[in-house]
C-alpha cells in the first residue's frame, strides 16, 4: 500500500499478469471498510468505472482477478509482430529470415517471390515501424 502526501491511499492487487489498483481517502483501506462512490459519472467515464466496480466485486467473490475484466488490446499481434521483425532488424539479419520468423516456412516459400511483393512488403512495414517505435514513436503509441 501507498499513502500520498494528500493521505489518498493506493492498493495494487496483482494476478496472473493483471493488475487493479484502488485508491481511497479516509479510513484504512488495509481495514475492513465500507466502500462508497459517486455513481454520476460523465459518460466518457461510465463503462471504465463500472468494469472496475465489477472486477472489484468479482475479486471480492472469487479471490482472483477475472481475465473477462482484462480484454486483449486488438492491437497487440500486430505490435507483438512489429517487435520480433524489430529484434531481426537489430540482430542484423535479412528480410526473408524475418519473414521466416513472422510467417513460417511454408508461407515464405509460397509468397516471397511473388511479384506483387506483398509478403516482403509486410516484412518491410514492421520494420519500419518497429524502428519508429524505438526512436520516440513509443510515446505517440502510450497517448
Amino acid at each position: 500500500m501507498l499513502v500520498t502526501r494528500d493521505g489518498h491511499q493506493h492498493l495494487l492487487v496483482e494476478d496472473s499478469g493483471r493488475s487493479l489498483q484502488l485508491a481511497a481517502s479516509g479510513v484504512s483501506i488495509l481495514e475492513p471498510v465500507r466502500l462508497t462512490s459517486s455513481v454520476l459519472w460523465s459518460p466518457e467515464e461510465l463503462k471504465q468505472r463500472l468494469n472496475a466496480l465489477e472486477c472489484l466485486n468479482s475479486l471480492c467473490w472469487t479471490g482472483r482477478l477475472q481475465s473477462g475484466f482484462f480484454p486483449t488490446e486488438p492491437r497487440s499481434s500486430r505490435l507483438r509482430r512489429v517487435l520480433h521483425a524489430l529484434d531481426g532488424f537489430i540482430a542484423g539479419v535479412s528480410h526473408r529470415e524475418i519473414g521466416l520468423a513472422l510467417f513460417g516456412r511454408a508461407r515464405v516459400e509460397q509468397d516471397w517471390a511473388d511479384p506483387g511483393d506483398h509478403l516482403r512488403d509486410s516484412v518491410r512495414r514492421a520494420v519500419r515501424r518497429g524502428r519508429s517505435l524505438m526512436n520516440s514513436g513509443y510515446k505517440r503509441l502510450l497517448l
